[in-house]
């Protein structure tokens, strides 16, 4: 996996190559990655789930996916960069919290409840 610095840098070097940074808000950005999460979905919506991970795997479904998820985490990174969040470190942070809200024992083979 790519280093998410990396990706900030690129994307800021891209933004301002164009003068785009009066574009560049968390509002605006936010609104960006749910657009692409939605494109994203769009691609698996009519699929039966059951078939959705074997056809992601096949062309010309995965470049697809792919593209859409690259455009999503690179929004999400420029979000975190806009509110000066370390993504790397918030997200290890929730997976170390969820680990500790749902330990194995208890958990091993049950879909977690939402709330």
């Amino acid at each position: 996996m790519s280093d998410l610095t990396e990706i900030r840098d690129a994307s800021r070097a891209f933004i301002a190559e164009r003068e785009w940074e009066p574009f560049q808000d968390p509002k605006s950005t936010l609104l960006a990655l749910v657009g692409e999460v939605g494109e994203l979905a769009e691609l698996l919506q009519w699929l039966p789930a059951d078939e959705a991970r074997d056809r992601l795997r096949q062309e010309p479904l995965h470049t697809r996916a792919a593209q859409e998820m690259a455009d999503v985490l690179i929004y999400l990174v420029g979000l975190a960069d806009q509110c000066g969040v370390d993504l790397g470190s918030a997200a290890l942070s929730k997976i170390k919290a969820s680990a500790d809200k749902y330990p194995p024992e208890q958990n091993r083979g049950v879909a977690p409840e939402r709330g």
